[in-house]
């Protein structure tokens, strides 16, 4: 069989000439084929260009050059660029945002007087808004941070209040993240075609993703200039005066626009005709009609088109196409400092000045939402937002707090009570000296906001918590007269919810909850425009909230009594987490399990193993959760072996405060949750990769199934269900988990009976009597 020659082709980029080529030892993020690499040749002359594509067929003809350690000697023979290209992909850059955002802006600690703020809500609830009001931002004239009755904060979003001078650093997601949201906005654009779906659909597809993060019409801007143009013909001199006055996108620019968009359109047009004609290849080779098929029938067929798609080149190169059109809309920003990754593309961007007004208008290019500057955003680009400035709330007497406001992507609408949080609000639960959970008082406490309640209570985080009520306005009732009358109706929801919780939780958590009120508990009225002084109500709570938040950085008093635990209820607990984990995703998997789950369309089920196995750094998709949901079932039960110790040591007098004992198992409970995110992440993750780059790489007739078996494989592996005659990986997961326990017990004070690392004899034994 001969052997496979490697050659690199010259593609025009809009910066310039670029060279196409599929990497000789690099795979793939699929595991199968090799690694598709397009890299700037930094010049527009095509000549130039062709003699460093020439060099780089000499390159990839020689396997002389093909490792790491050529590359010095490559170095001698061939241009700087093309050596580059070629051994980058060897040792690729390793990116974490936060550490970015860190290195140029860190974060104040309590020891320098601050308190971390992290704020959680659903969509619409307010959160936003509340960090606006703390910040005391202007929601007509700096509209900073955004919001909207839809999902707004899809970025981390870090303000420290204080100092004299605005300073921002923004971390953007990687160039190859970027290129595949597009590629699965293209994909879904032209699934959309062959489903026969009117334009209006396809083109709501291919604007934004499915997980609505990802926005092209931010970046690339509208395609509905006639109806803009009439809505505007519709209002008052005023009206349009207010809403263009400070737009940067111009008339000529929006017809730009519309037209790249509409050649990107076209191009899909042809795109979906040739993958129809592979769609209806697909189903003679199948024996399906296309016309009467069966959704499962359909699904095969999709799946193959897709695969289709990726293997045909007008596809890369149409989303070669718009990923630059993409990344032009970087040359817009005029102010800061853009740094940039080897391939060019933007990591960080930073900025300072004493000028409010300057300052918020270049921020606002990586945060914003509003339409009149849609081509010019950058916002679904950005991993995540620090700033730091003079910001004082108006209701505040003009004095800034020493606080940080932490936001984030909000939690959703999921109707499932036993739904986990996401990891990427969990990890930072650590670093919050307060939790502010922000929910609309003028409805009962939905499922979401319960699901962070249970979380924070079992993880030992409760005691951070404030509860705000927005919307206080809106609670009405024939019955409600007065906000007395209002405040009970609103916290008797709330009770509600911690009752519920303490069904499943325990009796400790509900009382651990109700403790909160009425401290705790705050409640907002009208804070969608900044408050006036006749808002009494509102500003006293604010002060209220505020108060709170610099009171929590004053340390605990310590802890004087510490519990003892036998390992054998420990094990139990955990074979019980376990259990419950697997019977979840089983039933998620349609592949049974004693859940109520509801089993998940194949397409989210593959979409979860690409995010996992292929795009890296992540570790869910959506609301499917793994990492997140085994936590939540060590934790809890975890928690309640915590809440039942065999004895106090020294002993706990009878009439001693319940306050007491919860504060000494918090700890423990929050040393636990820290070690249990590292632990199964590890496991579910890092040692199974190549599991979930198997599962996602499944194809064809059957790949379904096929899938979902691997993937319950890659779970019990992983975390096995300890049983009376455990194999090695259950004996492994125990003897972790009993390790994790035992050191986080140790660590507060306390002690683990019965339990030994190895080499070591075991504690002393000791029961009651």
């Amino acid at each position: 069989m001969n052997e496979r020659q490697y050659r690199a082709t010259l593609s025009k980029g809009r910066p310039g000439w670029c060279v196409i080529f599929r990497h000789p030892i690099v795979l793939a993020a699929d595991g199968k084929q090799k690694l598709r690499v397009r890299r700037g040749l930094g010049t527009r002359d095509e000549a130039e260009a062709a003699t460093l594509v020439a060099q780089l067929n000499e390159l990839l003809s020689d396997r002389g050059f093909w490792n790491l350690g050529a590359r010095t000697r490559a170095a001698v023979k061939f241009n700087e660029i093309i050596v580059a290209a070629f051994y980058d992909q060897l040792s690729p850059e390793q990116r974490d945002g936060w550490a970015e955002r860190e290195r140029i802006l860190p974060l104040p600690s309590k020891d320098d007087g601050y308190a971390k703020v992290q704020f959680i809500g659903t969509t619409g609830a307010g959160k936003t808004t509340v960090v606006r009001q703390l910040l005391g931002t202007d929601p007509v004239d700096e509209r900073f941070p955004s919001t909207s009755a839809a999902k707004t904060t899809i970025c981390d979003l870090e303000i420290i209040l204080g100092g004299e001078t605005f300073e921002g650093a923004v971390s953007f997601i990687p160039r190859e993240q970027a290129r595949h949201f597009i590629m699965e906005c293209v994909s879904a654009a032209v699934s959309a075609h062959l489903e026969n779906s009117q334009p209006s659909e396809v083109i709501r597809r291919f604007m934004e993703h499915s997980e609505q993060k990802f926005r092209l019409s931010y970046v690339l801007g509208s395609l509905h200039l006639r109806k803009v143009r009439v809505e505007e013909e519709l209002l008052d001199d005023d009206e349009e005066e207010a809403v263009n006055e400070d737009a940067e996108v111009t008339q000529e620019e929006k017809v730009q626009f519309a037209a790249k968009l509409q050649y990107f359109l076209d191009q899909l047009d042809t795109l979906a005709s040739s993958s129809k004609d592979a769609f209806l290849n697909a189903a003679n080779d199948l024996s399906i009609d296309p016309y009467r098929a069966t959704r499962q029938d359909r699904d095969v067929l999709q799946d193959l088109v897709e695969e289709g798609l990726e293997n045909q080149e007008s596809f890369h190169t149409l989303v070669d196409q718009i990923l630059d059109e993409v990344e032009s809309r970087f040359e817009f920003i005029t102010s800061g400092k853009l740094i940039r990754s080897r391939e060019n593309w933007p990591t960080l961007w930073t900025f300072s000045t004493n000028d409010r007004e300057e300052f918020i208008r270049a921020v606002n290019r990586f945060s914003s939402n509003y339409a009149p500057n849609f081509g010019r955003l950058l916002t679904p680009l950005v991993e995540g937002i620090r700033v730091h400035g003079p910001f004082a709330p108006t209701w505040n007497q003009g004095k800034c707090p020493r606080i940080v406001l932490m936001d984030g992507q909000g939690i959703g609408h999921k109707a499932d009570s036993t739904s986990s949080v996401s990891t990427a609000i969990t990890k930072r639960f650590q670093i919050a000296d307060v939790i502010v959970l922000v929910d609309n008082a003028a409805q009962p406490m939905q499922a979401a906001p319960v699901s962070v309640l249970r979380t924070l209570v079992t993880s030992g985080h409760e005691s951070k918590l404030i509860l705000a009520f927005t919307h206080f306005d809106e609670v009405k009732g024939d019955n409600l007269i007065g906000p007395i009358a209002q405040k009970e109706h609103v916290i008797g929801s709330y009770f509600n919810a911690v009752q519920a919780i303490g069904k499943v939780s325990g009796r400790e958590s509900e009382h651990a909850l109700k403790r909160l009120h009425p401290d705790r508990l705050v409640f907002f009225a009208s804070i969608q425009n900044q408050l006036p002084d006749k808002a009494k109500f509102t500003r006293n709570e604010f002060s209220r909230m505020l108060g709170a938040i610099e009171a929590s950085i004053q340390p605990p008093p310590p802890v004087q009594h510490r519990p003892v635990y036998n390992v054998a209820n420990l094990v139990l607990a955990i074979q019980k987490a376990a259990q419950e984990f697997h019977d979840q995703w089983k039933a998620i998997f349609g592949m049974g399990g004693r859940s109520n789950a509801i089993p998940e369309h194949w397409t989210r089920i593959k979409a979860l193993a690409q995010r996992i196995g292929i795009s890296k750094n992540h570790d869910e998709y959506d609301t499917l959760r793994p990492i997140a949901d085994l936590i939540l079932r060590l934790q809890e039960r975890i928690s309640a072996f915590l809440s039942e110790p065999i004895r106090w040591n020294p002993a706990l007098p009878y009439y001693v405060d319940d306050d007491i004992r919860i504060q000494a198992v918090d700890a423990i409970r929050r040393e636990v949750n820290k070690r249990l995110h590292d632990l199964c992440r590890r496991r579910m993750i890092d040692e199974q990769l190549s599991g979930w780059v198997e599962a996602y790489g499944r194809k064809g007739t059957g790949s379904t199934k096929v899938r979902a078996k691997d993937l319950v494989g890659l779970y019990e592996s992983a975390a096995p269900v300890p049983n009376e005659m455990p194999g090695p990986d259950a004996k492994e997961f125990l003897s972790e988990l009993q390790e994790l326990v035992a050191e986080s017990v140790e660590n507060c004070g306390g002690e683990l009976r019965g339990w030994k690392r190895d080499g070591e004899p075991p504690h002393e034994w000791w029961a009651p009597g």
